[in-house]
């Protein structure tokens, strides 16, 4: 069935207007009937099932059949602070980790990024959260992730204490895994902060920062992989560990 994200603010008790955006989508791409069953999202958490009606060959909206709570969101919230790099690894990221469960995505600029700069991404916005929407669309999710502006590394390490559990992926920890780590935490954990670096690697200065910032250090297992590898693995190792805890 078709999902699509739309503003809340257009869903009334029976009837959803449908944006021009979507509508187009509907009629011209898609070629729905009217009478066929999709499914509207308004971000918020909520799952409308409802069937296309064609005013004329223009305008369509849809009325209501059902409403139930998405079943496709975890129950712990992960941010995943992930090193800039070029656009197809990066976008390979916000569409994988958003299918995985990842709630929000902060780009990092660190000393080895490729990127530097923010304004080396001026524009990216837009077309991120486009993916970052359409994944979010295609696998069951009821929330968009989250996307925030690029941060410098520093600014990163200094939110360790913002979840109940932050933790450095980190290709020099060979003893804590992520497993040992989640596992042991003494509270029930309803927020996780990864912390990917670029390709390669944090420095020994930025490892040590983040330790002294409430960050733990641990490997994802014996390989090193590569940081589009390691974001994924991350999320999903992470919710696993806690959906099974919980």
């Amino acid at each position: 069935m078709n999902r699509f994200f739309i503003s809340p603010e257009l869903i009334s008790q029976t009837n959803i207007s449908i944006p021009d955006d979507i509508s187009a989508q509907i009629r011209k791409v898609l070629r729905l009937k009217d009478g066929a069953q999709v499914q509207f999202l308004d971000n918020l958490g909520w799952v409308y099932t409802a069937e296309i009606r064609y005013l004329d060959e223009k305008n369509v909206y849809a009325e209501i059949l059902e409403k139930h709570r998405s079943d496709g969101e975890p129950d712990c919230r992960i941010t995943l602070y992930v090193g800039l790099t070029q656009r197809e690894k990066f976008e390979w990221i916000l569409q994988k980790c958003t299918e995985a469960g990842v709630s929000r995505i902060v780009p990092m600029i660190t000393e080895r990024s490729l990127i530097r700069k923010p304004s080396d991404i001026y524009g990216k916005k837009e077309r991120w959260e486009k993916i970052l929407k359409e994944a979010a669309e295609q696998c069951g999710r009821g929330r968009i992730p989250d996307l925030s502006q690029p941060v410098f590394f520093q600014n990163a390490a200094e939110s360790g204490n913002e979840a109940d559990i932050s933790l450095f992926c980190w290709e020099s920890e060979h003893q804590k895994t992520l497993h040992e780590a989640l596992t042991f935490s003494n509270n029930k954990i309803k927020s996780i902060s990864l912390m990917i670096g670029p390709e390669g690697g944090f420095s020994e200065d930025e490892a040590s920062f983040a330790l002294n910032n409430h960050w733990i250090p641990v490997t994802l297992g014996k390989r090193i992989y590569r940081m589009e590898t390691a974001a994924l693995a991350a999320v999903v190792l992470s919710l696993y560990e806690v959906e099974n805890l919980l």
